[in-house]
């Protein structure tokens, strides 16, 4: 062999080897290990860190990930506290086709204020998040945050704190928003260490959560621990807002502009009925029901929707059917949509924030242009014909 063909082939080798080298692929028995220290842990803890990757082939842009967060007392370890989260008796069979992966707090608790941890566990998610978005099976834009009761309440400081736009849904169940978190028309952050002793525990910093994120709150009206219609809960120490005004302030911060929602829709029978308040086309949603400090199976089946669990699992050819693409957005006066050949013909409609039609027409060719200088600035929402399952946010500047 030539020297000059030698140098080729090194050549070759020094492209490819760093592909190799720092592909990853997450597995069950992936190890994560981050570790954190605190005033009143110096040596640090290593938060433990359970993975369930479903079987089968991995979608195209990889697996959603859902991160599961066990309330206070309660553990993802499979030998303390019942089944962890990822198990197939709590929310293994609700997201079967998202990768769960389930840390555990230091002392089986997460911080929010008076709890036995005072670990920094929002920088924690956020270290985790992005380690997540490195392997090559995640999809990274679809990183979730599900908890329950304490890890809901840490499920909202995500909500409001991380500004990772992957994170792009929070599911609170049985904790909706408590005045440390929102007060005084705003949502706070805590400037160093939460303390009970401080006003609002500490959270002094005004904080802007990403108004791209999806938000699933799930509350019971005879839940004994969190008060339904807000106040004090002594169990907890926190004084909470009323579940239903929480999730109307977090729809008014995304651009919603009218009153709190007074009826709403009924899903479900006998005691698994709950009924869905649902803001700016589902991108904020609450479910009330009567499941006490838990979610029942109604509400369950919910999350899977809501999540569009297994929608992956689509034929190649049946999903290029849905491909569209709107731009330029913000849009000014001309809003494009560059769609797949089958959706010519097919109706679309832009409403407003509060449902009310504004614009109607057709998709006349792969390459079609409306014309929305009547609408004034602000946000819209465009849906196209029965083939899009979700609609598409517009903003007219």
């Amino acid at each position: 062999m030539t020297t000059l063909n030698i140098t080729k082939l090194l050549f070759i080798a020094l492209i490819y080897l760093p592909t190799f080298g720092f592909s990853q692929v997450l597995t069950n028995n992936t190890s994560i290990s981050i570790t954190k220290t605190w005033t009143s842990q110096p040596s640090g803890y290593t938060y433990p860190i359970n993975i369930l990757v479903p079987q089968g082939a991995v979608p195209q842009g990889g697996f959603p990930v859902c991160i599961l967060l066990h309330g206070n007392g309660s553990s993802n370890l499979s030998n303390l506290a019942g089944p962890p989260m990822l198990s197939q008796q709590q929310f293994g069979s609700v997201l079967p086709c998202h990768i769960l992966v389930a840390p555990t707090g230091y002392q089986n608790s997460w911080n929010i204020c008076a709890e036995n941890s005072d670990a920094p566990d929002v920088e924690m998610i956020n270290d985790l998040v992005n380690i997540l978005q490195t392997y090559t099976n995640v999809d990274t834009n679809k990183i979730r945050i599900l908890g329950t009761s304490n890890g809901a309440g840490l499920a909202n400081r995500v909500f409001i704190e991380n500004m990772n736009a992957g994170i792009d849904i929070i599911c609170s169940i049985v904790s909706h928003l408590n005045d440390f978190q929102y007060h005084s028309g705003d949502f706070y952050k805590p400037s160093g260490v939460s303390d009970p002793s401080s006003s609002y525990c500490g959270y002094d910093v005004v904080s802007n959560p990403l108004s791209s994120r999806k938000y699933l709150s799930i509350s019971n009206v005879n839940d004994q621990l969190i008060p339904y219609n807000g106040g004090l809960s002594p169990n907890i120490g926190a004084t909470f807002l009323p579940a239903e005004t929480a999730a109307l302030n977090i729809a008014t911060y995304k651009g919603y502009t009218g009153s709190i929602l007074t009826s709403g829709t009924t899903i479900g029978t006998g005691s698994l009925e709950i009924t869905e308040y649902s803001y700016l086309f589902g991108d904020v949603v609450h479910l009330k029901g009567s499941a006490q400090h838990q979610a029942n199976a109604t509400q369950k089946n919910y999350i899977t929707n809501y999540f569009s669990d297994c929608a992956t699992t689509l034929g190649i050819k049946e999903s290029t059917l849905f491909e569209c693409t709107i731009y330029p957005n913000p849009a000014n006066d001309i809003l494009y949509i560059k769609a797949d050949a089958a959706l010519i013909n097919a109706d679309y409609a832009i409403n407003d924030n509060l449902g009310k039609t504004l614009l109607v027409g057709k998709i006349k060719s792969e390459n079609t242009s409306i014309d929305i200088k009547i609408l004034s600035k602000g946000i819209y929402y465009l849906s196209i014909g029965g083939y899009l399952k979700n609609v598409m946010k517009i903003v007219k500047q």
